[in-house]
């Protein structure tokens, strides 16, 4: 029988290595709950200090699952996987297989912490742990939207062919051809064995002087956002799942693409350019030169986008999308389901009321 408990930070040493390698294992990939990941994200400015929920079946790990309290001011709200703007994807790491032992061991554990309900963010609706949650007990859907993803299947080639207008691949050509007489156009990938930092300094310093720059929100904009994305490249790299993309006009880089890989699946952490370059639009052209790396190449069975809904850019490019849900759950009391159901109605008559207006 499966069994819960959850450790604070500093007793995480002992699962470290049973929890690198459920990450590598895991039914549904999330490289954003990582063992090194979540310690890079730690000290982001809106992270709470997470804990980390572990499951076990005998000896062996069979899920992981960081959480934290979500309070208003010293009132604990709720008990949530934890969230911060650098994670895309809030699955818990479960074995395949496992996922009912999984929540049946978790869900009372959870429910003995400060909060009133469980809060999951981010979740795969399709996911074998969401669908059997959703199985087990009442949920609620707070949030629901679906992003770009990029499934195998095709050849670029074919791909491109069946899901991008030929007119627009022609203007793909003329761009190029119009890149390449400023100098030698270049789609590079970084060696696994070369140095990252450059790179990363680079990758920076394109973010920087765009949009996010002006706005703030660019990686180096912040210390700590800083020291995150570096952190997790550089391990990333270390380890053999970086898979990190330029693209050059001679000497100049007009664009750098950097994705996390889990086994087989990508996941696109950063994507930034020169906007001086914008008119030949260097960032669908890396994207377009990253199709044949991921389909032809890797043979990758999905790429997350991790992209917001209704991008204008991927969207048109990769028409398959991801499901995406974030999850109220009730714990097995009355006035956790009392509140979870009415904290549904309100968003229902708040749905409503926007459609009318």
């Amino acid at each position: 029988m499966a069994t819960a408990a959850i450790i604070d930070e500093g007793a995480w040493g002992p699962v470290a290595g049973a929890w690198d390698r459920l990450a590598d294992a895991a039914d549904t990939a999330n490289p954003f709950y990582r063992r090194d990941v979540v310690a890079a994200c730690r000290d982001l400015p809106e992270a709470a200090t997470p804990r980390l929920l572990v499951v076990r079946d005998g000896d062996a790990l069979i899920g992981v699952m960081p959480i934290a309290t979500r309070q208003r001011g010293r009132v604990a709200l709720c008990v949530e996987n934890w969230d911060h703007r650098v994670r895309a994807l809030g699955e818990p790491l479960v074995r395949a297989g496992q996922e009912r032992a999984f929540w049946q061991a978790a869900l009372p554990v959870l429910a003995r912490q400060p909060g009133r309900y469980l809060r999951l963010s981010a979740l795969d609706a399709d996911s074998a742990s969401t669908r059997i949650l959703a199985d087990m007990t009442a949920t609620y859907v707070t949030r629901r939207y679906e992003r770009a993803v990029l499934h195998r299947g095709l050849s670029a080639a074919e791909h491109a062919a069946r899901h991008v207008r030929g007119k627009v691949l022609k203007e793909h050509r003329r761009l190029r051809a119009r890149l390449g007489e400023r100098g030698a156009l270049q789609f590079e990938r970084l060696a696994p064995d070369a140095p990252v930092a450059a790179w990363i300094d680079t990758l920076f310093a394109l973010e920087t002087s765009g949009w996010k720059g002006r706005k703030g929100v660019a990686a180096a904009a912040d210390p700590a956002t800083d020291r995150c994305f570096r952190a997790i490249l550089t391990q990333a790299h270390a380890r053999g799942a970086l898979d990190f993309h330029r693209m050059r006009v001679g000497d100049a880089t007009i664009a750098m693409l950097a994705n996390l890989e889990s086994g087989d699946e990508g996941f696109q952490l950063k994507i930034a350019y020169d906007e001086a370059w914008a008119n030949f639009s260097p960032g669908v052209l890396i994207e377009m030169a990253y199709l044949d790396h991921a389909l032809d190449v890797r043979g990758l069975a999905r790429v997350d986008s991790c992209a917001r809904a209704g991008h204008p850019m991927i969207d048109r490019l990769w028409p398959a999308r991801r499901r995406i849900v974030s999850l109220a759950v009730p714990f097995d009391d009355a006035a956790s389901r009392w509140l979870c159901r009415g904290m549904d109605w309100w968003r229902r008559r708040r749905a409503v009321r926007e459609e009318q207006a």
